[in-house]
Parts: C-alpha cells; structure tokens; sequence
C-alpha cells in the first residue's frame, strides 16, 4: 500500500494516470456505456479508470485486430458535405450517413425518403429497415414502424443484439396495442433474458395488471443475480435496483 501511495505522488505517474482516465471517459463515451461509470472514472481515482478497463474494455477490445482509434479524431462531415455526397454520389452508404445525420438532428421527416430509396434498392438492409422504422415511429406513425420492425425480424430476429425488439415494443405501445408489446417483451426476455430485459417485461405486467407473474418473475430475476459473480452484480447492479423498486411495487399493489 505504502508504494501504491509512493506511486501516486510522482510526477510522471500523476500525468500517465491522467491519460489513462481520458482515453477511459472517451471510450466509454463513443461506446455509450451506463453513466454511472463516467462518476466511477473521475471519482475513484485511480482505481476507477482500472476498474472500467478491466470490467469494460477489455471485454469490447478485439485483441486479433490490435488497437485501432480510427474515428476517434476523424472530422465529422457537416450535413450540407453529407448532402453534397448523397446527391452527386448516391451510392447506399452516402445516403444512409445522410438520413442518420437527419436523424440525430431530429428531422425524422426528411431522413424517411432517403431511408425509402434505400430500402427500394436493397430490401434485405436491416439498419436501413430499422431506421425507417425509427423514423416513422418519431412522426407518429406507429403502424409503419411495426410493419418495417415484423420485415427486419423475420429478416434477422437477433440483428444488432436484438435492439430492433425495443422499438417494436414502443411502437405497439404508440400504437395503443399493450397485449401485442406484452408479448414482445415475453419474446425478447426468452431469447435474451437479462435482467434488463426482466425489468422491461415485469413494467408490462404490472401495467397489463398481471401483478403476480410480475412478482414471481421479479423474484426469481433477485434470486439468479444474487448468485451471479461479483463482476456481473457489479454490471447489473442497477437493473438489480430496478427490480426490487418493480418488486416493492408489486407488492404494494391491490
């Protein structure tokens, strides 16, 4: 403890460490990892930022390829470049880096028809699918985004880690269908069943009044995580929060 200490209070080790924890907080940034470990990072220095190495990054580091930072200090092609590309060279990738720029700027609308065309010339793109879906879902037309999110699933029903079964659950929700995003849910916690996914199947009980499968579900989710390793309570320690706030009101529930 005392070298640790020793350790700490050199000059060269105070500006290795500093490194360290940015190139941690960008990772985890550009990753989208869960907040609470960006506090970890700054707050439990410097035991955070290792802690978010060997938990975090080195299970998303490919060791076969060795270390790439490509993209990380790219520039970011403005939406008047992307536009100028999709236009003079329509190609799908042009078109596709477009429509998610419209996307990411909150103009759903104008991303639909460059994600049609896309679509129209190759059938069988699930992210062009499921951005369309996302799109029409944002202008309030949920039937659209259910049929697009049904052609993605049976295209690939895992595709991308079976994001596209979210948003086909809000879409039933925006389309004022529950038992249909009830179902959903039962679907994805089979295929993928996280605590996360738990959490998210247990809310849908509770609101379709289902209160005692919600119960025995939350219940038999608490038991399993307390007999994970500690490094999986430790990833999962806030969906483990989530159930038992699920649990504590399902229990008080008539």
């Amino acid at each position: 403890m005392d070298f640790l200490w020793e350790l700490l209070g050199s000059s060269w080790w105070f500006y290795v460490q500093g490194a360290f924890t940015i190139a941690m907080l960008i990772h985890a940034y550009r990753t989208g990892a869960e907040q609470y470990w960006f506090w970890i990072v700054l707050l439990f220095q410097p035991i955070g930022a290792w802690a978010y190495f060997f938990l975090v990054f080195l299970r998303t580091f490919s060791f076969g390829r060795g270390i790439s930072t490509e993209g990380w200090f790219e520039r970011k092609l403005s939406s008047d470049e992307l536009r100028y590309r999709a236009e003079r060279t329509p190609t799908v990738t042009n078109r596709m880096a477009l429509a998610e720029r419209l996307m990411d700027e909150g103009k759903h609308a104008d991303a639909i028809p460059l994600l049609e065309e896309v679509v129209a010339d190759d059938p069988i793109l699930c992210q062009a699918m499921y951005d369309l879906a996302v799109c029409h879902l944002a202008c309030k037309q949920s039937d659209l985004a259910v049929g697009f999110l049904k052609k993605l699933l049976q295209r690939d029903y895992r595709w991308s880690n079976y994001r596209a079964w979210r948003v086909l659950i809000d879409a039933h929700m925006a389309s004022n269908a529950p038992i249909q995003a009830l179902d959903a849910c039962r679907e994805l916690a089979k295929m993928m069943p996280t605590l996360e996914n738990k959490c998210l199947l247990a809310e849908h009980l509770l609101d379709n009044k289902l209160r005692g499968e919600a119960i025995q579900l939350l219940d038999q989710a608490l038991e399993d995580y307390d007999y994970l390793p500690w490094t999986k309570r430790w990833q999962n320690w806030s969906w483990a929060r989530q159930a038992r706030k699920l649990l504590a009101d399902a229990e008080t529930q008539k």
